[in-house]
């Protein structure tokens, strides 16, 4: 699967998704996202306009509408009007602490000086009509049922793929219910794992086995790029922290032009055969390496993993020494990148995890 640039999925991006995320964007199943993502695909319908013809206007003190040159008048959601504002060149945050008079004459002064010609608008097909987004005409729109619908196909010939179970409504503590499934007004998250098929981690002292997972986002308003991520794992908690997080492969688009629709059934094809495949894969990976070393000696292997991979003297000294206290050879690639998933989960920033966790992904890589 060819990564198009680089992936923010880490052991804590789930947890993220499952902390945050509004009771009305929780789902018990895919079939249930399915089917809201599909209901929502049908109220909504695709409209481009001229720019010139767009134009806010204030319809209470704190609320804006677009209306068009046929008098049609539409609300903005919270994401539709930041759209607007940035295509305005206005900043979102300062027109909202003005009167919505003085910030629709704000939008409407920066959309008559926009050099773009058209807009593309997401909108609903009956009334009241609610502008859903507002991109470039070379947007290019991939619907979140029919990505939701290849997950399905996808667990329909294996039911071991299900969503992990997680405390209900993101509450810590709570009920354990299937989770993982999201859907908003600005994006679509699933995270699966597959918890039959393990393989042996030698490496592991509890031998409680690697197993399989992946990670789809999507939006179809522009608020983020089409990505598919495929890892390997070892336990997820019900605040779905991932444990012994190791990325395996990605798939990165943003949503411009229509090379994106060859691209995204492209590589759900090749996600799909991996995820349907035997283990031999996998095991071949961790064996070599497990025998793979990154340098004969410690300090060899410090200066290559400072020289290879985005962190510090100080964050490779730390991972060899995690790494040297669980793993059978710290100097290997499998041992090394051991020790910087166990530094990442002790990092309280959230860039200083991503950073470590990008780098025992490019590490592990690396072997094929």
């Amino acid at each position: 699967m060819n990564g198009i640039g680089v992936s923010a999925v880490t052991a804590y991006t789930a947890h993220r998704e499952w902390a945050s995320r509004p009771p009305d964007e929780r789902y018990a199943s895919v079939h249930a996202l399915y089917d809201a993502a599909r209901a929502r695909r049908l109220r909504t319908e695709e409209r481009t306009i001229e720019t010139v013809a767009l134009r806010t206007e204030a319809v209470a003190s704190d609320a804006l509408a677009l209306r068009d040159t046929s008098g049609r008048q539409a609300a903005l959601t919270n994401w539709s009007f930041e759209q607007l504002a940035g295509i305005a060149a206005a900043p979102p945050k300062y027109l909202r602490t003005l009167p919505a008079a003085i910030a629709s004459d704000a939008i409407n002064y920066g959309l008559r000086r926009q050099r773009r010609e058209q807009q593309q608008l997401l909108v609903d097909r009956d009334e009241p009509w609610t502008i859903h987004a507002v991109t470039s005409p070379r947007y290019a729109r991939v619907h979140h049922d029919e990505l939701a619908g290849r997950v399905l196909d996808l667990m329909i010939q294996h039911p071991a793929w299900s969503l992990p179970l997680g405390y209900k409504d993101g509450v810590f503590g709570a009920e354990r219910v299937p989770s993982g499934a999201y859907l908003g007004d600005r994006d679509m998250f699933l995270f699966l794992v597959d918890g039959n098929r393990d393989l042996d981690d030698p490496t592991d002292r509890s031998h409680a086995g690697l197993f399989r997972g992946f990670i789809l986002r999507n939006s179809d308003v522009g608020a983020a790029a089409l990505t598919l991520d495929l890892f390997l794992f070892r336990m997820v908690c019900g605040n779905h922290l991932i444990w012994g997080f190791q990325h395996v492969a990605g798939f990165r688009r943003r949503h411009v032009g229509a090379s994106i629709q060859e691209a995204w059934t492209t590589s759900l094809e090749a996600v799909r055969t991996a995820l349907d495949a035997d283990t031999t894969a996998e095991r071949t990976l961790i064996s070599r390496s497990m025998t793979l070393e990154i340098g004969p000696t410690r300090d060899a292997v410090l200066d290559a993993v400072v020289q290879r991979l985005d962190v510090s003297q100080k964050q490779a000294a730390e991972a060899y020494t995690l790494a040297e206290q669980q793993e059978r050879n710290p100097r290997s690639v499998w041992g090394y990148v051991q020790g910087l998933t166990r530094l990442s989960q002790r990092t309280p920033w959230q860039d200083g995890r991503f950073a470590l966790d990008r780098a025992a992904s490019r590490l592990l890589t690396s072997v094929h």
